[in-house]
C-alpha cells in the first residue's frame, strides 16, 4: 500500500533536508534533487507548488531539528542558567563538526532570502526570532524584563561570530571572542581560554 499523501510529503521534506545539508542550495535544480531523493520534479511541484516553497519547508524541518537539540541542551541546565556557561555551551554545540553543515546552510539560505525576500519571505519570518524566543524563555526566570533584550544581544553576537568563523575558519580566535563576551555578561567569571 503506498504511503498517504501527508506521509509522502513528510518523507520528501526529510529527504530534501538531508540533500540540502550535503549539497547546499547554490545551483539547486529540481530534477537532480528529485532523482537523488527518489522522486520526480513534477511530484515535488505537485506537493510543494514551487522550488522556493520546498526549500522553505525543508529549512523548517532543519530548523526544528536544530531547535530540538538546543532545547534539550538548555533544558539540561538549571532554572537560572549561568549566562557564561549557556553561551559557551551553545557556541560549542554550534561549532561542532556535526553541526557545521547546519550553519553553512542556514547562512546560505538566509543570504538568499535577503536577496529575494518576496520568494523566500516564509523563511525570513522568524529565522532569527525563534532563537531569541528560545533563549529569552530560558533566561526569563533569572532576568525578567531583561531576558528578551539580553537574548537579542547574545543571538546577534553569536551570529556575527559564527559568520566570522565560517568565513575565516579561525575557531580559536572566535572562541576566545565568545569567552570574552561571556565574561562580560557574567563579570564574576574569567574567560576560559
Amino acid at each position: 500500500m503506498p504511503p498517504a499523501t501527508g506521509d509522502r510529503r513528510q518523507q520528501l521534506l526529510g529527504a530534501t533536508a538531508e540533500y540540502l545539508l550535503r549539497h547546499g542550495v547554490a545551483g539547486l535544480s529540481l530534477r537532480p534533487l528529485a532523482a537523488a531523493i527518489g522522486s520526480s520534479a513534477r511530484l515535488l511541484i505537485y506537493h510543494f507548488g514551487s522550488k522556493e516553497r520546498l526549500l522553505i519547508e525543508s529549512m523548517g524541518v532543519i530548523r526544528l531539528r536544530a531547535r530540538s537539540e538546543v532545547e534539550a541542551m538548555l533544558g539540561a541546565g538549571s532554572r537560572n542558567p549561568d549566562l557564561a556557561v549557556l553561551i559557551r555551551g551553545f557556541w560549542r554545540w554550534s561549532t561542532s563538526t556535526r553541526h557545521r553543515p547546519y550553519l553553512r546552510l542556514l547562512f546560505e539560505v538566509h543570504g538568499l532570502a535577503l536577496q529575494y525576500p518576496r520568494q523566500y519571505a516564509g523563511y525570513l519570518e522568524g529565522s532569527i526570532l525563534h532563537w531569541i524566543d528560545l533563549l529569552g524563555a530560558a533566561l526569563q526566570a533569572s532576568l525578567g524584563r531583561r531576558a528578551r533584550p539580553t537574548a537579542t544581544l547574545i543571538v546577534g553576537t553569536i551570529d556575527g561570530l559564527l559568520m566570522d568563523y565560517l568565513s575565516t575558519g579561525d575557531l580559536k580566535r572566535t572562541s576566545r571572542a565568545i569567552d570574552v563576551f561571556a565574561a562580560h555578561l557574567s563579570p564574576t567569571r574569567r574567560p576560559e581560554r
